[in-house]
Formats: structure tokens, sequence, C-alpha cells
């Protein structure tokens, strides 16, 4: 296949992109419903696509084929501080190709991602950023098949369900509380112990201590708005042994965001409490809260190499919509072969 790569130019290229993803959104939700039919729409794609653009040294680039419009891939740089919460999950200097910023043609997935691809690397590569991230469709099977023919691992998997009952058996005896801006220091405690499990085998995120005060700075504003978030924590015999915090959206594309969906940005039972339906109960309690709030649909995101957690979610209900995948690149390359 003869496929010609050029760099993405905003005013030429920006109507034909957003009419590719449309077309890689139609197929998306023939594959799975829920997802939201708006952006079956080239207009409503074209502000998705033009988000790359907000972010400052953003490169892109469109493949062509016989003189046709077959993909585009903007990628923009991702620096996160060593102090805040997020750098525990992702590393602070990176790239990141975003759900909404990349597309190809129908049936020209491996082929064209793989050229669109050689060329952002090569960018970003010659700045001294050696840590590649992607965010595709989770059904979409010939576009994960290219990047992980590139060298990419699936890291992450954001996963949805609705808000109707569940039938797993649930931990009796477990009390369960809304939490209040007087509860800050148990959801710290909370916290803390899902952060050290995510630095456990197999997920080995690091717990990087000098973020605590972000991350409690991001749950007193939570806590702050009860109207609009909610931490719901289990008791047994007096001593907090999980949490749900249920948010406004994060972290999600609106392509894979249905109407009146509601975020769990944290799911966390104890160590020592696990196995027996504590979370179950939490996740129960936590569905009632959003149904009786007028929500439709509840979304996660979960750790790939979390054994338990992967487990539970889908067990749960949760289908994945989308994976996170990530590529690190040798950085001796910066100076090799020269």
């Amino acid at each position: 296949m003869n496929i010609t790569i050029a760099p993405f130019d905003r005013d030429r290229h920006l109507d034909a992109a957003a009419s590719l993803l449309a077309e890689r959104h139609r197929r998306d939700r023939a594959r799975e419903p829920m997802l939201p039919a708006a952006f079956d729409d080239a207009d409503a794609c074209r502000d998705q696509v033009a988000h790359a653009f907000d972010s400052v040294d953003w490169y892109g680039v469109v493949a062509e084929s016989k003189g046709r419009f077959v993909g585009y891939a903007i990628m923009t740089p991702q620096h996160i501080a060593a102090t805040h919460f997020l750098a525990s999950f992702f590393p602070p200097r990176g790239a990141s190709l975003g759900y909404a910023a990349h597309a190809t043609a129908a049936g020209m997935e491996y082929d064209v991602y793989r050229a669109l691809f050689g060329a952002l690397a090569e960018h970003f590569v010659a700045l001294g950023i050696f840590e590649m991230a992607v965010q595709v469709p989770a059904l979409d099977a010939d576009t994960n098949e290219a990047f992980v023919s590139l060298g990419f691992g699936r890291t992450l998997t954001c996963a949805i369900r609705g808000v109707g009952p569940t039938d797993k058996p649930m931990a009796k005896g477990v009390e369960l509380h809304q939490a209040s801006a007087e509860d800050a220091e148990v959801i710290f405690k909370l916290n803390e112990e899902l952060t050290l499990h995510h630095a456990r085998s197999p997920i080995f995120n690091p717990y990087i201590r000098e973020s605590d005060p972000s991350s409690h700075d991001f749950q007193r504003n939570l806590l702050n708005e009860p109207a609009a978030n909610a931490h719901w924590v289990a008791y047994e015999n007096g001593r907090p042994v999980g949490m749900n915090t249920f948010m406004q959206p994060f972290f999600l594309s609106r392509l894979t965001v249905p109407e009146k969906t509601i975020y769990l940005f944290q799911g966390i039972v104890t160590q020592d409490a696990r196995e027996g339906g504590v979370g179950t109960a939490i996740l129960s309690q936590g569905v009632s809260w959003a149904r009786e709030q007028g929500y439709e649909r509840v979304a996660l995101h979960f750790a790939s190499a979390n054994l338990q957690g992967a487990h539970f979610w889908q067990s749960s209900g949760f289908k994945p919509v989308e994976h996170g995948l990530r590529r690190r690149i040798d950085e001796r390359i910066a100076w090799a072969n020269k």
C-alpha cells in the first residue's frame, strides 16, 4: 500500500479529519451501541479534533493514498509535575495520542496507523520524549493490533455500565455512609490504601509521597461539593474498609461518554476485607445513589494489570469501551548510533 505522510495543516485538514473521525465513530457504535450517537456527525467531531490544538507544541500528521485522505493523528506533549497526584499513574514527561485525536479509513487501520506513528515518534523522540501513550476504542481489533505491532502494551481500560441493580452477593453487617468534609482523614487513608494497591505487583505504579498534598486538596474539593460528588464509605465494626468516589466525568473523551453518566473515580476495599462482598455492597449503594440523582450510566478506569480490580469491575457489569496503551522508547537512542 502506497501511503504518503505530511504534516497536519489546521486550516486544510481539520474538516477532513472530523469527517474521518465521524466515520470511525459510526464503526465503533456498530460494535458498542451505548456510545453517544451525536458524534456520528462530522460537525460534532470537529470540536473534538480541535481540542488537540489547545495543547502547546502539538504535532500532527496526515496520511494520503492515491490522492485520498485516509488518516490523521495529532499527538500532544504531556508534562506532569512530580508533586501532582497523577504522577503516580502517568509518566511526568510524555506524549499522548488522545481518543479523538486519530482516525483512519475503514480497512486501512493497520498500515495507516503504523505509518502515522512512525512520523509522530520521530518528531517527539527528537525532542527527548520517550514515553508514548494512545487511547483507542476497546472493540476495534485492527486499531489495537496496529499499535501492539508498534510495541505498545495495554495499561488502562475505561469501562461503563448502567445503573441497574447487581445480582452479586453482598457482605452482611456492613454500614454504608456518605462522607462529608469532616471525614477527610478517613478518605485520605482509604486513598492511600488504593495507591499502595496500585504500587504492588503486577501493577507497579510508584507511590510518590510528595504528591499527598495535591491528592488531599483534590479530595477536599470533591467533599466540599456533595451535590455533584459522593464518597460512599463502608464500615465494618466501626472501621472503614472500603470506598467508592463518584464525580463528574474525568479523563474521558466525550465520544465514549453517554448522556447522564457519572464517573467512579476511586474504588477500594482494604486488603483484609476483600473477597467478602464489601466491594459489591459499596457499588450497589453508589449505583442506587447515581440512579436517584438521574444518572443512567457509571464510567470508570481500571489498570489493566490490576488483577483483582479488572475481574471485579467487569464481573460487576462494566463493559470496556476504551483502552489506554503505552510504549516506552529506550532513551539511549538519544545518543546511540550518532
